[in-house]
């Protein structure tokens, strides 16, 4: 049964991070949405959807928006596009007026460091448990036997 999701009306991703789904990827997929955004407009922030639904797992993929200042130091600032939690694709435009978005936002370079804390923990976490499926570790062609 799916499960309807408010979440606090000025959340943001570093409060919902632990319920992600798979928050590597989905964070990762963020990223690269926000660094077009920062291409074209000098800089990304991102807002996550605050009402939406859980899947059977429980896990959250909110939808989030990506916006950009509306000029240098301006406090305001303007959409640049709306994104599904699931699959990143970008929404049309009565999608993202229809969203309800939170208040709080995170800029590109907070995104940024979330994933890389992450990664790191993931990545200390195959060290000390040795290789995994997605940790194997490659045999130089020397050492294989026939």
């Amino acid at each position: 049964m799916i499960q309807k999701t408010h979440l606090r009306p000025d959340a943001t991703i570093a409060d919902v991070v632990a319920d992600l789904e798979d928050a590597n990827e989905y964070l990762r997929r963020v990223l690269g949405n926000m660094r077009f955004c920062q291409k074209r407009h000098g800089d990304a922030h991102l807002r996550i959807g605050i009402t939406g639904k859980r899947g059977p797992g429980k896990w959250l993929a909110p939808s989030y928006r990506i916006d950009y200042p509306a000029g240098p130091g301006a406090a305001e600032t303007v959409i640049y596009n709306g994104f599904g939690g699931r699959s990143h694709s970008a929404f049309t435009p009565v999608n993202v007026r229809e969203t309800n978005w939170s208040r709080g936002h995170t800029t590109i370079q907070e995104v940024q460091k979330l994933y890389d804390g992450l990664h790191k923990a993931r990545m200390e976490r195959a060290e000390r448990n040795g290789p995994g499926p997605d940790t194997a570790r490659s045999v130089p062609a020397s050492d294989q036997s026939e």
